[in-house]
């Protein structure tokens, strides 16, 4: 396939700086000025340039390579997401896949997948600034897996985090009195479902105080004296949350539920059942094969039309119909 570039000598020429200048722009070197970069980055993309390891690479008959960005093993959530799309690697045979481990998408991540010739980089980070760019005047492509990208550059595929919400405020919204506890830590993700929980009760017309138990601030003495004046109703904004937190409860009181019969809460995720097979907790659900299915859609189709449109997708979330409470004998 022909390749037709546009060189550094055409961009200097738009910019009206020298080709030094440019080419150690486009590298990201320390001797220029990050707006100066950035405005030549800009220049670059409008005209098309594509550094020449990317457009040797595109003569080369072999498949493309996918870079999924992990920032730790432990991270359930994202690890059985990934377990599940590299699953589909392998059944589909379709694209190579590597793991790249970092705690934010940055220009050197990128820089690491330029010299690893990645096609396109899987991650639930938001880039940093400049990044998006960068990725892309070295032909790389970004799919985010988590809530839409605000600027509309990538393509984002994220859970229905409303819908879960709502559900679960339609689970917990029983009629009775005694108000309502979100747990969550200090998060984006745990301040988010937190906001979309409030906003549900009142859409729903809901009475009731609601109040964020920070789990990274309080200890659970704090929580069981707000369950012991009343507050029976309990939202977690993660399944991993719960089970740690009436783990704790069970150690204070010997058992929260047979000491509380009345006490009713959920989770959302629905990893503990999905992975461990763990029903102990009512739960707004994911299915992670679907999420996984649409992800890998949308690698594809970006790989296929690197210029489209951004996709901003969302996966539903479900609480079983007739779903109950587990009893408190329930292992």
């Amino acid at each position: 396939m022909s390749v037709k570039n546009v060189s550094l000598k055409v961009i200097a020429s738009q910019m009206k700086v020298s080709i030094n200048t440019v080419s150690h722009s486009l590298r990201d070197l320390d001797d220029i000025s990050e707006p100066l970069k950035q405005r030549i980055r800009k220049k670059a993309i409008e005209l098309g340039y594509m550094p020449n390891h990317v457009a040797q690479k595109m003569r080369k008959d072999e498949k493309p390579l996918i870079a999924i960005l992990i920032d730790s093993f432990v991270n359930l959530y994202f690890n059985t997401f990934s377990s599940a799309l590299t699953k589909l690697f392998r059944e589909k045979n379709e694209y190579d896949f590597l793991f790249i481990c970092a705690d934010r998408l940055t220009v050197d991540v990128v820089k690491q997948c330029v010299l690893q010739r990645v096609d396109l980089v899987v991650t639930h980070f938001h880039p940093e600034e400049g990044v998006y760019e960068f990725a892309k005047l070295n032909n790389i492509q970004i799919v985010l897996i988590s809530t839409k990208d605000k600027f509309g550059k990538m393509d984002s595929v994220g859970v229905d985090e409303r819908g879960g919400c709502r559900a679960a405020a339609k689970y917990l919204a029983d009629g009775s009195d005694g108000g309502y506890i979100f747990v969550g830590v200090d998060c984006f993700c745990a301040r988010m479902r937190y906001s979309l929980f409030r906003r549900a009760l009142k859409d729903m017309g809901v009475a009731g105080e609601i109040v964020f138990f920070n789990t990274d601030k309080k200890d659970m003495p704090a929580l069981l004296d707000m369950i012991e004046k009343g507050r029976r109703k309990i939202f977690f904004y993660s399944d991993g949350e719960a089970y740690t937190v009436l783990a704790k409860l069970d150690e204070l009181t010997g058992g929260v539920r047979e000491r509380f019969p009345d006490l009713k809460f959920i989770g959302f995720d629905g990893l503990y059942k999905y992975v461990y097979g763990l029903q102990r907790i009512v739960t707004v659900q994911i299915d992670y094969p679907e999420f996984a299915e649409t992800v890998y859609q949308v690698i594809k189709d970006r790989l296929e039309n690197p210029n489209g449109y951004a996709k901003q997708l969302v996966v539903p979330v479900a609480l079983p119909v007739g779903q109950t409470p587990p009893s408190p004998q329930t292992p």
